[in-house]
């Protein structure tokens, strides 16, 4: 760090973050974007998909989109249900989140990666850089960005509380192919599986609901013996293997106290019922470093306020929606087949 000094600490260097440190920099704020990993964007922990949309709010550098995609085809009791226009990009999220970091690095936003957020202080927060010795530092404005499990939401006592769980591995795949597959089985609870190509392989993975999480393992090692009979994949050992949390209980009750904000994953803002969270944490970040820019440009930490209604105004319809569908999906999973199939065909997104 150049400074013990800034208007504004974004923690996390995903979407969320950066995009919000890109946000405020543009605005001419001060800002320090920290990051506990090396490598922001690394380990890849989502199937990394986005829809065309995203061109309008971040830069897409060269290597970032692996392929295009035309469709969503979605699978109920093994059995072709929905084939629906899904036009998007599968990522390379490794490119695509240096290229994030890049571009609020570009706008004018101090980066320290294998940085971590110790504590908050009265004037700022402590942090820990390369494990070495904290340090404090001062700033007007903190941004959590820092994933389902935020250290800053921790500190406003506002954290997710519901959760998939999913374990995803990389394969190669027999040919490649322009939809993204998912797969629901009265065995995935509260989840599903997915076959999302990039290039000539594939993510594949499965998600289940946090208290189901023992059953991961050998629920992917069904479906990819499934796939493999099906042509769809040529190989079982992965190129990569990757899991993680998602959060699907839907925005939590407070994303702003006091001086702290938070955005993305660590608000809860990933899709209730599909985990889909990289649109929702661009936009969300953006909203969060634009707020936290004219707080500091008024010298009124009062706009703050604001911010909750701000990204309610543009994604709280769609996630008040997914809500109530993740609700209806957990109350009425059954192992009845044909009751199933009602169930998804009333919840998934293909279907309404």
């Amino acid at each position: 760090m150049h400074s013990d000094t800034y208007d504004l600490v974004v923690v996390g260097a995903g979407p969320a973050g950066a995009s919000a440190a890109r946000a405020a920099g543009h605005n001419g704020v001060q800002v320090l974007l920290i990051d506990a990993r090396t490598n922001p964007g690394s380990p890849v922990q989502c199937a990394e998909y986005v829809p065309n949309q995203v061109r309008g709010y971040v830069p897409l550098v060269k290597g970032a989109v692996v392929q295009k995609i035309d469709t969503l085809l979605t699978f109920i009791n093994d059995e072709l249900a929905s084939t629906l226009a899904g036009p998007g990009y599968m990522l390379d999220r490794r490119v695509f989140d240096a290229g994030l970091v890049d571009a609020a690095r570009e706008a004018g936003a101090e980066v320290c990666s294998s940085t971590k957020a110790i504590a908050k202080t009265e004037h700022g927060l402590i942090v820990s850089h390369n494990c070495q010795e904290p340090v404090a530092v001062k700033c007007r404005v903190i941004i959590g960005a820092d994933g389902p499990r935020s250290t800053v939401g921790e500190w406003m006592n506002s954290r997710n509380q519901n959760f998939m769980v999913g374990l995803q591995y990389n394969l190669p795949l027999s040919q490649p192919q322009y939809s993204t597959d998912i797969y629901f089985k009265p065995e995935y609870h509260g989840g599903y599986a997915w076959l999302f190509p990039k290039g000539w392989h594939a993510n594949v993975g499965v998600g289940v609901s946090l208290s189901h999480k023992e059953r991961l393992p050998r629920l992917l090692d069904e479906f990819i013996t499934r796939l493999v009979w099906e042509d769809k994949i040529r190989g079982t050992r992965p190129a990569a293997k990757t899991s993680g949390l998602i959060p699907v209980g839907g925005p939590i009750p407070i994303t702003q106290t006091g001086n702290m904000l938070l955005a993305g994953d660590a608000a809860g803002l990933a899709h209730p019922v599909t985990g889909g969270g990289i649109m929702n944490a661009i936009v969300s970040g953006q909203i969060a470093g634009q707020t936290a820019a004219q707080a500091i440009e008024q010298n009124d930490l009062k706009v703050l306020s604001q911010y909750p209604q701000r990204w309610q105004e543009v994604l709280g319809r769609f996630l008040d929606r997914g809500v109530q569908q993740r609700l209806k999906m957990d109350r009425g999973w059954t192992e009845d087949r044909a009751g199933f199939e009602r169930l998804i065909k009333r919840t998934w997104i293909s279907f309404n």
